[in-house]
């Protein structure tokens, strides 16, 4: 596997070795998982656990369909009707 260096300011690395102690994971797991959200972000995608709660059935689809209907309400209320992505 290729590697890399980066260069951290103390201050950032003393709060990522904290984290990172709480966790119980290495620097190195930490700065790849921060990296994989980063990108996935990016790509505007929700994160594969977002959803991954302890609501129940009814309660996930009730936020589903809130979600369904504030995109609704936003297309409503644009001045501008071109189509864009959410």
């Amino acid at each position: 596997m290729p590697s890399t260096t980066i260069h951290i300011s103390k201050d950032l690395l003393s709060k990522l070795d904290q984290v990172v102690q709480e966790e119980g994971i290495s620097r190195n797991r930490f700065i790849i998982e921060a990296c994989k959200r980063f990108l996935q972000d990016r790509q505007g995608e929700w994160p594969s656990d977002f959803f991954d709660t302890d609501m129940d059935d009814t309660d996930l689809r009730l936020l589903r369909e809130g979600g369904k209907q504030m995109e609704t309400d936003i297309f409503g209320m644009r001045k501008n009707r071109r189509k864009i992505e959410l």
